[in-house]
């Protein structure tokens, strides 16, 4: 019989890390982000407590404001958390007296998406890096919303 040494403990350091040549802009490409997924968590908590009318899909809102929850926080380098919520919220008009035409919009934009990459992909890519760099504060004080979208 041989014997084996026994062999010794071994991790791969930081397995979810991109690196190398991989493609990370242009038409249809995400934002690697860290904890992309938790956005999917607290986006459907903070749309469940709003109440909204029928005629919207809640799985459609959820998904679509999951994708540019993960844009807006990977932009910063960071995981997704409550404030990113409520600045996709506050630019969408959700949860506020908003602008029927952009209610209207949201509607629109967003439907289908749940179900569709590539309307997720699309979603991602007509709300420019520059829009989702703005403040709260900035964002608040942008009278036409629908100007800050890429159409």
């Amino acid at each position: 019989m041989v014997e084996l040494p026994v062999s010794g403990r071994w991790s791969h350091p930081r397995s979810g890390r991109v690196t190398g040549d991989v493609p990370s802009s242009g038409r249809y490409f995400g934002t690697p982000a860290p904890g992309s997924g938790y956005s999917l968590k607290i986006v459907n908590d903070y749309i469940s407590k709003l109440g909204l009318d029928d005629h919207e899909d809640h799985h459609d809102l959820i998904v679509g404001f999951g994708v540019l929850v993960s844009k807006r926080a990977s932009l910063f380098g960071r995981s997704p958390y409550l404030p990113d919520v409520e600045f996709c919220a506050k630019l969408f008009g959700l949860g506020e007296d908003a602008n029927p035409d952009l209610v209207e919009f949201r509607k629109m934009f967003f439907k289908g998406c749940a179900h569709s990459y590539i309307i997720q992909r699309q979603i991602a890519d007509a709300v420019p890096d520059s829009t989702l760099r703005m403040n709260i504060n900035q964002l608040s004080s942008v009278q036409d919303r629908l100007s800050l979208f890429k159409l």
